[in-house]
């Protein structure tokens, strides 16, 4: 199997000078995607919110993801197989986790100081009294410290009761530090009290959320499911048959090898950078704030964001600070000065255009915490029967699934699905007049998708004026010290802010690649369809499946396109090139039904 990387190109382009060959690589992040899809058929919109959760963890703030859903539908297994490019001490796979556990596993033993005490340096019997004295006092004043800062912790089971309630202060970023003590037993079976202190934010991943006390900081995070349709089981079945027949295939590989390096890297290269973003106001102010929730969702979705554009850290734009630093008091106290820089990477709009993607494919499970098949139920089945009836039960809505679905449910499982919907708004329910033992229930009217009306070309959140109005404030604010713009990481000299947004923002590969926020094909704005135009993009029309000659994955834009042969604008890099030469691009599934009608002309 051939590389995804071409080592000799990223040399050329700045890999040495970035630090490492696969940062300057614009497809970095579609050539990820590409080698966990070995691995993880479909589940798109998953394998991006696992993946860039993990990245969080690296980040100021971290974030919670909470995967829900019946058993079986690869929860664990997506989250697995997201995390093997991260390194191993990193990613804390963790069961139904008890206090002492986490304690005795991730604990390191300190002293009032924060340094560490080995166990071997207890003194022995012949050492003198004063020593022995210190030791004692030593540990009397010693604590266990976790440290959770840089970590990626996934609860494939509900942690312990009273391990949620030690770490959810942590887990809420409500304090970054906290002190905790419990009772444990000695090798010799006596009690006593240990002190233990956690501390840091870590991007946590949650893959079991049946237990309500999990649930109810499902708030403080992104709630998804993964892909529940039967083309994704017919696909993992395929993958498992795949791995069965040709094992070595599925080996550990150079690709991963890179992969890997790049993340450690990664790792290492934010804790010199951090993420800057000029639009966060004008994006407040098209962002819709009928609810309180919506003031965690913004800031999650600004921090993911951050998170996406900091993968690209050597690809955005840099934004420098200088300032500086006094040295002592005295006769050469001002040749002692010396010039201290900050670096910010800059968030761009095509950062925001791939997360508001993403998020309008989990907005509605996050906002109500749901697993993704009661949503579906939901949306499937209770409004088309609303629309036949004001009002139904339990047994209506039973024999309605039952009627369109081939996976049958007893009317014990759709009345678990209603009372969901009744806890959320969705239904509301009061006694059956005729049968009091029974209840009635009628659909809430649900408003549209909130990412329909933040089509970012046309909110002018990522205008000229936006990006020169932030300038100008930031050089108000920084008076006394130097504010300075970079194309990118590579570039030694300063760039004026009209080049970074040509750049940027008006590239063809930016907005040729990503118009929309919606998962469905959005109008454009008449001065963005000129562009385009004048860009000469193409407005893809339906194209039949047997007009393309070949398909294959593109080293283009890894983004949200509009699917050349059945019109949806969908998450995919793959490509489709026409009989008469022509390059679309085309989502997973007609990819799929395309080999599937070459096999059958084969």
């Amino acid at each position: 199997m051939s590389s995804l990387f071409n080592l000799k190109e990223l040399k050329d382009q700045g890999g040495f000078k970035a630090g490492d060959l696969l940062a300057v690589d614009p497809r970095i992040y579609s050539k990820f995607l590409r080698h966990l899809s070995r691995t993880v058929r479909r589940d798109t919109t998953a394998k991006n919110m696992v993946f860039l959760t993990a990245l969080s963890a690296y980040t100021p703030e971290p974030i919670n993801l909470f995967l829900r859903g019946e058993s079986s539908i690869g929860k664990s297994y997506n989250v697995v197989q997201a995390l093997k490019y991260f390194p191993k001490e990193d990613a804390w796979l963790l069961g139904g986790l008890s206090p002492t556990a986490l304690i005795h596993q991730h604990g390191l033993l300190v002293d009032k100081n924060g340094d560490l005490i080995i166990p071997f340096h207890k003194p022995d019997k012949d050492a003198s009294e004063e020593d022995k004295e210190a030791w004692i006092q030593k540990m009397r004043e010693s604590r266990y410290l976790v440290e959770l800062s840089g970590k990626i912790l996934v609860f494939l089971e509900a942690p312990h009761f009273e391990t949620f309630n030690m770490l959810r202060p942590i887990l809420s970023h409500d304090a970054y530090e906290i002190s905790y003590r419990f009772t444990d037993k000695t090798g010799k079976g006596q009690l006593q009290t240990q002190h233990v202190v956690i501390q840091g934010w870590p991007a946590t991943i949650f893959c079991s959320t049946q237990e309500k006390y999990v649930q109810d900081l499902a708030t403080r995070g992104f709630t998804i499911t993964p892909e529940m349709t039967e083309k994704k089981y017919q696909a993992a079945n395929i993958l498992t048959a795949r791995k069965s027949a040709f094992p070595w295939m599925f080996e550990r590989d150079y690709d991963l090898m890179l992969l890997e390096g790049y993340i450690s890297f990664l790792k290492n290269n934010l804790q010199k950078v951090k993420a800057i973003d000029p639009f966060a106001e004008k994006f407040a102010e098209a962002f819709p704030s009928r609810f309180p929730r919506s003031m965690r969702d913004f800031k999650h979705l600004v921090n993911l964001a951050k998170v996406y554009a900091l993968f690209h850290f050597a690809q955005r734009p840099l934004v420098i600070r200088r300032l500086s630093n006094g040295g002592d008091e005295g006769e050469n106290a001002e040749t002692q000065q010396r010039e201290v820089e900050e670096r910010y990477v800059m968030v761009t709009g095509r950062d925001y255009d791939f997360i508001m993607a993403l998020w309008s494919n989990i907005q509605e499970t996050t906002e109500t915490s749901a697993p993704g098949h009661i949503i579906r139920f939901y949306h499937d089945v209770v409004e088309g029967l609303s629309r036949e009836k004001a009002e139904f039960g339990v047994e209506d809505l039973t024999d309605a699934w039952n009627s369109r679905f081939e996976d049958k449910r007893s009317s014990f499982t759709i009345r678990r699905w209603v009372d969901f919907l009744c806890q959320i708004g969705y239904l509301t329910s009061k006694t059956n007049p005729e049968d009091k033992r029974h209840k009635l229930y009628k659909a809430i009217l649900r408003t549209g998708n909130i990412c329909n009306s933040l089509l970012l070309p046309n909110a002018n959140v990522f205008s000229l004026e936006t990006l020169k109005e932030w300038q100008k404030e930031a050089n108000k604010i920084f008076a006394h010290n130097a504010l300075s713009l970079r194309e990118n990481l590579t570039s030694e000299k300063e760039t004026a802010i009209e080049e970074v947004y040509a750049k940027h923002f008006l590239s063809e590969s930016g907005l040729c690649a990503n118009i929309s926020l919606s998962p469905h094909q959005a109008p454009i704005s008449e001065k963005t369809a000129k562009m385009l135009a004048n860009k000469k993009c193409k407005q893809l029309q339906t194209i039949p499946l047997d007009s393309f000659k070949a398909v294959y994955w593109s080293d283009s834009f890894y983004g949200w396109h509009p699917c050349a042969a059945c019109g949806e604008t969908k998450l995919s890099a793959w490509q489709a090139e026409t009989f008469r030469d022509e390059k679309v691009w085309l989502c997973e599934d007609c990819k799929i039904e395309w080999e599937k009608q070459r096999e059958g002309e084969a």
